[in-house]
């Protein structure tokens, strides 16, 4: 996976996050919240969770979480 297609799955995915929170607020106004609604977003949730653990995964060999600073101070 290259640096680009890492950072285009990381912004659909928060693009994804963001449409389930929003879904969310707008249940949550609504005041009556469906056992089934419930379950199909806690489902949303976990993919978009399991798919930011994979992206951060493949991420780790581009970037040394411990070092970063030590690389972007330089430039």
């Amino acid at each position: 996976m290259s640096p680009l297609e890492i950072i285009s799955r990381m912004c659909d995915v928060t693009n994804t996050l963001s449409d389930i929170v929003k879904k969310q607020q707008e249940i949550i106004e609504q005041s009556k919240i469906e056992e089934a609604v419930k379950a199909d977003l806690r489902q949303q949730v976990k993919e978009t969770d399991r798919e930011l653990d994979v992206i951060e995964y493949h991420s780790r060999r581009f970037c040394d979480t411990d070092d970063i600073e030590a690389t972007f101070g330089k430039e």
